[in-house]
């Protein structure tokens, strides 16, 4: 009884407290006991933990992590990371902001360890509560992703900031995979940013016109699911015209990922989270700030 009394106080009070100060809760448990949702949420750290143990086991590392190193070693060497490498999974489409970040990093020992722990913190911003989480541990691609060494976590946290009214971290999944674009709700905060993003890449400003042609390189090969990125794009416009629903941008990035694999369905997640309300008051601070 001790651990089910410990996790009602330490995880199920705090939840319950978030609601009452303006978190809408989700239908993600709705209806179920506290004692079952504990439960569902153990289970699914099980499930995560196994999948992770699995795809390790049987597939090592992520390729991706391999991008990453290459792209951070090219960079500390002041090598453009944008060519065409002979293994297409180790091409790298991210704007040049990212290739700087992983040449700051990526040389790092426990790279990878950072990797995983940045999209496990991400996957707790977007669940809203560690409980959450485990509700998300159910689906089996979350450990996939998490042992991948991908970022589709870290993107999918700039689309649940979005949802939640702070589009500025939605840029920074812009510069990777361009979609989350379409959940940006507001300009001001995202283009400081953007700003920001371009001053630093100043000493390496030819690369962003490497990028353009990576881009155009890739576009033409065949990535991921065979539906096309236009069709999906057009798609992704129709949700943003006919739902008027903050959960919108987050449904039309996800649709209209460039490079749509089985990952991409992390990119969902923040559908399943709490969305931050804000009353009356909040709202004129907010436009008067």
């Amino acid at each position: 009884m001790a651990p089910i009394s410990f996790l009602e106080g330490g995880v199920i009070a705090p939840v319950a407290a978030a609601g009452r100060s303006g978190w809408k809760g989700n239908t993600l448990a709705r209806g179920l006991t506290p004692r079952v949702r504990i439960l569902a949420s153990l289970m699914g750290y099980g499930v995560t933990a196994f999948t992770i143990g699995w795809v390790l086991a049987n597939r090592g590392l992520g390729a991706d992590l391999a991008v990453w190193t290459r792209v951070g070693d090219e960079v500390r060497q002041g090598i453009s990371p944008y060519h065409q490498v002979s293994a297409l999974v180790l091409n790298f489409a991210y704007a040049p902001p990212w290739a700087l970040a992983f040449g700051a990093t990526s040389w790092l020992p426990g790279f990878p360890v950072l990797v995983f722990l940045l999209e496990l913190a991400c996957l707790r911003y977007i669940a809203g509560s560690w409980l959450r989480v485990g509700y998300l541990g159910l689906i089996p691609i979350t450990g996939g992703e998490l042992a991948a060494g991908q970022f589709n976590l870290v993107i999918g946290a700039g689309l649940a900031a979005a949802m939640r009214g702070n589009s500025r971290l939605a840029v920074v999944g812009a510069l990777a995979k361009l979609s989350p674009v379409l959940a940006i709700r507001e300009w001001r905060r995202p283009l400081a940013v953007l700003l920001v993003c371009l001053a630093v890449t100043l000493p390496v400003a030819g690369w962003w016109f490497d990028w353009l042609r990576e881009l155009q390189y890739l576009s033409a090969l065949s990535i991921g699911f065979p539906i096309p990125v236009t069709l999906r794009l057009a798609v992704g416009l129709v949700i943003l015209a006919v739902w008027r629903s903050p959960r919108a941008g987050v449904l039309a990035a996800a649709v209209a990922v460039p490079s749509l694999t089985s990952y991409s369905v992390v990119l969902l997640y923040p559908l399943l989270s709490p969305v931050r309300t804000t009353s009356p008051a909040q709202k004129g601070a907010s436009i008067s700030n």
